[in-house]
């Protein structure tokens, strides 16, 4: 795989995340699905899940192959920006990886002994993959990498929310 292919599933990688945690945080309204019967149920949940998943592609695991360290050039400087946009230590953030590998293992990718769920605080995810979204954008584009993706992971997002919640309102 070349980096220039590397860098866009990386950058798609961040988008679906995005676009999934809108789906799911469009479902919701004061703290109760908007809809609550089965169809509703397990799509809110399905983009839940996928948040997660893609989520620990781009940060939970070393291994992988879109994980964030195997495109960025100068990984201290990216890692001590996004320390700093998303407000945690080092530990804390590797506290956050377990927790999200945690809810991936143990309720998505398998369906261990846990009676109970616990559902990652996603704002961390948010602002660590749209850093990352943006970052790549910024600096890591060596020649029209990104063509035809969003030009900022907020705008995105903000998007993608709308877009959401206009299928919920239907």
């Amino acid at each position: 795989m070349t980096r220039k292919q590397r860098l866009r599933r990386v950058a798609l990688l961040c988008c679906h995340f995005l676009r999934n945690l809108a789906y799911y945080q469009a479902g919701w309204h004061e703290k109760a699905l908007v809809y609550d019967d089965e169809f509703w149920k397990t799509a809110n949940g399905n983009f839940l899940d996928i948040c997660v998943l893609e989520w620990c592609k781009l940060f939970g695991d070393v291994h992988e192959k879109q994980y964030w360290g195997k495109v960025i050039i100068d990984t201290p400087q990216f890692f001590e920006g996004l320390l700093d946009e998303i407000g945690l230590s080092q530990g804390e953030l590797e506290t956050y990886v377990e927790e999200m590998r945690e809810y991936r293992d143990k309720f998505v990718a398998h369906l261990d002994s846990d009676l109970v769920m616990d559902i990652p605080k996603l704002s961390f995810a948010q602002k660590s993959a749209s850093y990352l979204y943006d970052y790549l954008l910024a600096n890591e584009d060596e020649g029209d990498f990104f063509h035809g993706l969003p030009d900022r992971a907020s705008s995105y997002y903000a998007q993608s929310l709308k877009e959401g919640k206009l299928v919920y309102k239907a």
